[in-house]
């Protein structure tokens, strides 16, 4: 699972584009944490993302910080030897579908569902992102549920 008091994290959309957008209100901190995680300051490894997560960052980033922003930063991220990119088979695109369905009380992305599905699988208790959806699901918010 992970190395000696390592925690497995799980990366999400809102932690990639928090650190891409220097007018993000969360910037700052998603740049701390980020460095701190790279530094090995804070023992999150082995760090998780998917193609789910990659393809709504990319999509956001596009729209909102324009093509050479989004394409250097997703170029960086999977250019990472640090951050595994997990692939989202039909097993879990059909649980985390079944999941959204369940949830129709809340207003949860279905990227959130199939994040939520990966990291369970691999036994992640740990998001790093700025939605409290991933609480909703189960999971604690890095930094905010861990005083960072």
């Amino acid at each position: 699972m992970s190395g000696t008091g390592a925690t497995p994290i799980f990366i999400d959309t809102g932690a990639f584009y928090a650190r891409t957008d220097e007018d993000d209100k969360h910037h700052e901190d998603a740049s701390r944490l980020f460095h701190g995680i790279r530094s090995d300051d804070m023992s999150y490894r082995p760090i998780y993302t998917s193609q789910a997560v990659l393809s709504e960052f990319a999509t956001l980033a596009l729209y909102k910080l324009g093509h050479e922003t989004a394409s250097r930063a997703v170029t960086a991220i999977r250019e990472s030897s640090s951050v595994n990119i997990i692939p989202v088979g039909k097993p879990t695109f059909e649980t985390a579908a079944e999941q959204f369905t369940d949830y129709d009380d809340q207003q949860i992305s279905f990227v959130d569902h199939t994040t939520s599905i990966l990291a369970d699988e691999r036994g992640i208790e740990h998001i790093f992102a700025f939605d409290s959806d991933f609480r909703t699901l189960g999971f604690s918010l890095v930094p905010d549920d861990m005083n960072l």
